[in-house]
C-alpha cells in the first residue's frame, strides 16, 4: 500500500485563496516538485490563468516613481510614464517643484519686505527650473533613446510636460496659502510662460545648469529691483502682461526654428 502523502483538496482551496500559513504554502510547493499527481491537481484547484496575468502586469507596468503616479492619475498614458520613469533622474523634477514651491512660499510668507515682490520674483521661476530639470534629466537616457522612435528631444519635452503639470498647480497653491497674495494668483503666469520659453530656446544653445543659472539671475535681479523702486505693479499692469504675451510668442516662433533647424541638422 502506499504511504505516499497528497494534498488534500481543502489544501489546495486554501493554498489558492492565499490563506495557508507561509510554512504550510512553503511545503506544498516544495511537495508538488517532486508529485506529479499533485501538479495535476494543481493545476485544476489554481487559476493559472489569473496567476499569469498578474505576473504579466507585473512585468509589463513596472512601478513608476510617485512623481508620475500623481501624473498618470491625472492621465498621462502608461507607456509615457514607464519611459519617462526609466531613469532614476526623473525624481529631479519632483524635487526641483517641491524645493522651489516650498521657497517661494516660505520666503514670501517669511519675509518682513515687500511678500508681493518676492513672490514674483520667485513664483514665475518654478515652471521655468522645471523644464531646466526635465532637459537635465534625459541624459541619463541615450541609451534608452538611441534604438526607439524616442528621439532625446522628444523625452526632454514629455518631461517638460511633466514638470509643468507639477509646477504650475504647486504655484497656485502658494498664491491660496500665503496671506496676501490672493491679487497675483494669475499675475504671474504670462511671465512664467516668457521664462519658460525663453528657456527653451537657451536650451537649445546651452546646457541646462547655464540655463536655470541665467534665467534665475535675471529675473530675480529686475523683480527685486522693481520692488526696491515701489514699482512691483509695473509688472501686474496690463501693458506689462500684454509684453509678456508678445514675448512669449516671438519666443515660441524662435524656438520652433531652432527645433526645425537642429532636427534637419541631425538628419
Amino acid at each position: 500500500m502506499s504511504t505516499q502523502w497528497h494534498v488534500p483538496a481543502a489544501t489546495w482551496q486554501a493554498y489558492a485563496a492565499g490563506r495557508l500559513e507561509p510554512a504550510a504554502a512553503t511545503s506544498v510547493e516544495a511537495h508538488v516538485v517532486g508529485c506529479p499527481r499533485c501538479r495535476a491537481a494543481a493545476r485544476s484547484a489554481v487559476d493559472t490563468a489569473s496567476v499569469w496575468a498578474g505576473v504579466q502586469a507585473t512585468v509589463t507596468r513596472p512601478r513608476v516613481p510617485w512623481v508620475l503616479r500623481v501624473l498618470r492619475r491625472l492621465g498621462l498614458p502608461d507607456d509615457v510614464a514607464v519611459l519617462l520613469g526609466a531613469g532614476e533622474s526623473v525624481l529631479v523634477l519632483g524635487v526641483t517643484v517641491v524645493a522651489a514651491a516650498l521657497t517661494c512660499a516660505l520666503s514670501a510668507g517669511l519675509t518682513p519686505w515687500r511678500p508681493d515682490a518676492v513672490f514674483l520674483a520667485l513664483a514665475p521661476l518654478v515652471p521655468a527650473l522645471a523644464v531646466v530639470a526635465a532637459f537635465d534629466a534625459t541624459h541619463c537616457l541615450r541609451e534608452v533613446s538611441a534604438p526607439t522612435p524616442y528621439s532625446r528631444f522628444r523625452l526632454a519635452l514629455l518631461r517638460t510636460a511633466a514638470g509643468l503639470g507639477l509646477a504650475i498647480p504647486a504655484t497656485f497653491l502658494i498664491g491660496l496659502l500665503v496671506p496676501g497674495l490672493s491679487g497675483l494668483m494669475v499675475a504671474w503666469l504670462l511671465p512664467s510662460l516668457g521664462l519658460t520659453l525663453a528657456g527653451l530656446v537657451l536650451l537649445t544653445w546651452w546646457a541646462p545648469p547655464a540655463v536655470g543659472g541665467v534665467l534665475a539671475l535675471v529675473w530675480i535681479t529686475v523683480a527685486l529691483a522693481l520692488g526696491r523702486a515701489d514699482r512691483v505693479d509695473v509688472l501686474v499692469s496690463p501693458a506689462a502682461q500684454a509684453g509678456f504675451l508678445g514675448a512669449a510668442v516671438v519666443l515660441a516662433a524662435v524656438f520652433a526654428v531652432r527645433i526645425t533647424t537642429r532636427t534637419s541638422g541631425a538628419d
